[in-house]
């Protein structure tokens, strides 16, 4: 199910030339969850994209609360890691545990 979270991978480094990370093209966002909450990673050389949505159960959607953008995904990661604190040790761990995991399926380099 596309994002909307950034556009799909198209293989283009764009101007600048060399590219160090590498994302494979059918990686699917990182996801995680904590109650109404969900967080949203995705990302390509270059544009990673952190979103938050929350579950608005009378409409039965999520709304996006925030977007950011970030260049490098150690940035992204960090924030998103960063955000997963407010939550607790436990859900920290959690989140970042589902990262790694993530990040080894995708080939990304964070």
């Amino acid at each position: 199910m596309p994002t909307g979270a950034c556009p799909p991978p198209d293989n283009d480094p764009g101007a600048g030339g060399n590219v160090t990370v590498t994302v494979a093209p059918t990686t699917t966002p990182f996801t995680w969850q904590d109650g109404r909450r969900l967080w949203l990673l995705d990302g390509r050389p270059r544009n990673w994209v952190l979103a938050e949505l929350v579950f608005d159960p009378s409409n039965c959607h999520y709304l996006e609360v925030r977007r950011t953008t970030y260049r490098w995904p150690r940035e992204a990661a960090g924030a998103l890691l960063g955000r997963t604190i407010a939550s607790g040790q436990s859900q920290a761990e959690s989140a970042a545990r589902g990262l790694v995991e993530w990040a080894v399926k995708a080939n990304a380099v964070l």
